[in-house]
């Protein structure tokens, strides 16, 4: 290969996101907050949430027919929402299924969820397509709560995508950004009748959490501060600095 065809920059792309937490905390409104978002549902959550959408996926083919019309035809949409991940993961299982002749994904002691990294596959590279016209692509999740095992201090528990391990590793490492949006916890003093003070836990503003940490899983590849309010033209304007 010639060094003239060496590129010293790489071209800024659209990003790749995943924002997950738990039911309730507004990741769908988020996502709507962004530029010309177009939803592709595997779940019916948008509730009074007014926003164009596909209708709602009942199979793997809906999702790939929905992904493929976006490719293929000129629009004004500059966001994909997926909304959600870990309801799309049982239209995956179920085309396994289906190919494989199987009665559920467990049934091949474990292989299923293998097989199945094949269609996550196959979706991905659509969003990767979708990309390369300048989409951004925000996947919603929710939280599970999982032991994490760890090989230098003893197991915990932390919030992790809702999704079968393999599954999620595939997601992480395809995804610039896992978001982690939650709740701001604290604490207030409080009285009892005896006038003894005590901690009392509080809930205050949403937040979004950018890194890892010991309590969650987080990822970004924009340098961002750990933390950040629940909105959108805030952090947007973090990841173009």
């Amino acid at each position: 290969m010639s060094l003239a065809n060496i590129k010293k920059k790489a071209r800024q792309k659209a990003p790749r996101l995943v924002l997950f937490g738990g039911s309730g905390v507004g990741k769908t409104s988020f996502a709507a907050s962004m530029n010309r978002p177009i939803f592709l549902l595997c779940e019916d959550g948008l509730g009074k949430i007014e926003v164009d959408h596909f209708p709602l996926a009942l199979s793997f083919e809906d999702v790939l027919k929905n992904l493929q019309s976006l490719i293929d035809n000129d629009n004004d949409y500059k966001t994909l929402v997926v909304d959600s991940l870990d309801w799309l993961e049982p239209l995956i299982w179920d085309k396994a299924c289906q190919d494989n002749n199987w009665k559920s994904i467990e049934q091949p002691f474990g292989k299923g969820f293998t097989e199945a990294l094949k269609y996550w596959r196959e979706y991905v590279s659509l969003l990767n397509e979708l990309r390369e016209k300048g989409f951004t692509i925000m996947q919603i999740a929710h939280n599970q709560i999982k032991r994490f095992e760890s090989p230098e201090i003893e197991a915990y528990d932390r919030h992790e995508l809702k999704l079968h391990r393999k599954a999620a590793a595939l997601i992480l490492e395809h995804s610039d950004c896992c978001f982690f949006a939650n709740y701001k916890l604290g604490t207030v003093q409080v009285k009892d009748k005896k006038g003894q003070l005590s901690s009392k836990a509080v809930q205050g503003e949403r937040q979004i959490y950018t890194e890892e940490r010991p309590a969650y899983l987080a990822k970004n590849r924009y340098d961002l501060p750990p933390v950040l309010p629940f909105d959108w033209k805030i952090v947007r304007g973090e990841m173009l600095k």
